[in-house]
């Protein structure tokens, strides 16, 4: 008598669905596995603005620069050595890091920290790609002014060579001409005036301008300027 497998093996397609599905939850990534054959390994550390590893934090990954939406893959939290690894299809991504208190998604609120704009990164099938990520309060950084009364207000434009305002992108203000690392001083991003603010205390700094966060290490700032009091025509030419 010949058996009919059909029920059978719908039932087990059901179950190896339902066991990859959780695989891929336990494995920190999301929709789905990729094929063995296919695997590529991003991996890396969460850090903040003074080197420490961050825990808690997770990385954010996009199939395109519009980065306003929910992840096409997503890591697990990071543990206390602010590690983190995923598998994604080999491709081309861009790439963020976020530390938030309530939701992953969402905007941003007071002490979540945040990498700034997305890193674009491709991975190859059967390899490894390591990326790392430092994450700031954006938000406490470009208003320190509610930390110390006596900052001075900078406020000017950010221009291109042609005298024209660039939109989103933020000033940042170092006591070194070259640039040594995360900003002690930063602004709110520009509006569609190229408008910034910052807020500094008296002395000497380079300012410096960019579209993407971190700003890149060791290099040389765009203007110098001496702060003693409110300033409001501080233009920055964007090389």
């Amino acid at each position: 008598m010949k058996h009919d497998n059909s029920a059978f093996n719908i039932q087990y397609s059901i179950v190896t669905v339902f066991c990859l599905a959780v695989f891929s939850v336990l494995a920190g990534y999301c929709p789905f596995t990729a094929a063995a054959e296919e695997k590529a390994v991003l991996k890396g550390r969460v850090i903040d603005a003074e080197g420490k590893s961050l825990k808690g934090a997770i990385v954010l990954v996009y199939d395109s620069p519009e980065v306003r939406r929910r992840a096409d893959f997503m890591s697990v939290r990071t543990e206390a050595d602010g590690r983190f690894s995923m598998v994604l299809f080999p491709g081309k991504y861009w790439a963020i890091a976020r530390l938030k208190k309530a939701a992953e998604y969402g905007p941003l609120m007071p002490g979540d920290k945040h990498s700034g704009e997305p890193r674009e990164v491709e991975v190859a099938a059967g390899a490894e790609r390591e990326l790392d990520f430092t994450v700031i309060d954006i938000k406490a950084s470009a208003n320190p002014k509610k930390v110390r009364e006596d900052h001075i207000k900078i406020k000017g434009r950010i221009v291109d060579e042609k005298n024209q305002p660039v939109k989103n992108a933020y000033a940042f203000a170092s006591r070194n001409e070259t640039f040594p690392g995360i900003p002690d001083y930063l602004s709110a991003w520009t509006d569609e005036g190229g408008r910034y603010t910052l807020y500094l205390p008296r002395g000497k700094y380079y300012l410096g301008v960019d579209t993407a966060f971190p700003p890149e290490k060791g290099r040389l700032m765009n203007r110098a300027i001496t702060v003693e009091s409110d300033k409001s025509d501080v233009d920055i030419v964007s090389k």
